[in-house]
């Protein structure tokens, strides 16, 4: 993955996150008044639900750690450990053009209802239902590691129960981040835009987490590069 073109996204996602960020007191659905935004009290004391919701961020970021180093940064480890999981994984000749139908890209799929997931479901062989799983949907060849780390930590927040997968987010995603909408913050409720924010920032993490791991991964070969001498005396 190129470095600038990391920034660049990351920059990116760093300010469509700031136009979503406001304070807000009511109005809030209950899916993200039980995740994060809401305060419980016991026993006199108040405890923020915001800083829970940085806890299993964290926790999220912590075990993507785990996992790739665990299958020794391989894809195709990563892939099979997603499958073990319940999780479908579908090989595709041509996948990006024939995701493009509906508008999605190579990699991990979020749910999704309608005629768009009757479409995932018949190209993944999951039958003809109006509702459809996530699933990663790959190309016929396996990407290399850092270019599928982002779907990997998306799959990974998703599957440890972030908030912003859910098929009315992943559409406002697609319409905000992907087709560039910007006139769609006015246009929808506090609620849905309460919710695009967290997917937006789940998509800012993923990006976060490859950057990281880029970093990581780039000074363990330095130090092993540096532990090996340049010629070897016998």
């Amino acid at each position: 993955m190129h470095s600038i073109f990391d920034k660049i996204n990351k920059i990116k996602l760093e300010t469509q996150n700031k136009v979503l960020s406001f304070a807000l007191k009511d109005s809030l659905n209950p899916d993200y008044q039980n995740t994060f935004n809401k305060k419980h009290f016991r026993k006199g004391c108040t405890l923020d639900i915001n800083a829970e919701a940085e806890k299993r961020i964290e926790s999220v970021k912590d075990k993507a750690f785990e996992l790739v180093n665990l299958y020794n940064k391989s894809t195709l480890a990563l892939l099979d450990y997603i499958s073990s999981k319940g999780y479908k994984v579908v090989r595709l000749g041509n996948a990006k053009k024939i995701l493009s139908l509906v508008e999605e890209t190579p990699g991990f799929v979020c749910e999704a209802s309608g005629l768009k997931a009757l479409f995932l479901n018949i190209i993944s062989g999951s039958g003809l239902g109006l509702k459809s799983e996530p699933m990663f949907v790959m190309e016929a060849h396996t990407p290399e590691i850092t270019d599928f780390l982002h779907d990997f930590y998306l799959w990974l927040a998703m599957d440890m129960g972030l908030p912003g997968f859910d098929c009315k987010t992943h559409k406002l995603f697609i319409r905000y981040f992907v087709k560039g909408e910007d006139a769609l913050l006015k246009q929808i409720q506090i609620n849905q835009m309460l919710m695009l924010k967290q997917a937006v920032s789940r998509d800012k993490e993923a990006i976060e987490f490859v950057i990281a791991f880029d970093k990581l991964n780039k000074a363990s070969k330095k130090v092993h590069k540096d532990t090996i001498p340049d010629k070897v005396f016998i």
